[in-house]
């Protein structure tokens, strides 16, 4: 033991980093996807309140 906690088996450590891995990859994915419909969002209400906007 270490610092109070086992340290686990190479094998097992390295099946745990893989996962994480593809858990990020999905999460900065669903970021990407968020984060580019919100600017689609903003744009859009940004041209309706133009296009509601009076003209003089």
């Amino acid at each position: 033991m270490i610092g109070g906690r086992v340290i686990m088996e190479s094998p097992v450590l390295d099946a745990e980093l893989v996962a994480l891995k593809r858990r990020v990859s999905t999460l900065e994915e669903q970021v990407r996807t968020l984060t580019a419909a919100n600017l689609a969002l903003v744009r859009a209400m940004e041209n309706f309140r133009t296009d509601l906007a009076p003209t003089c």
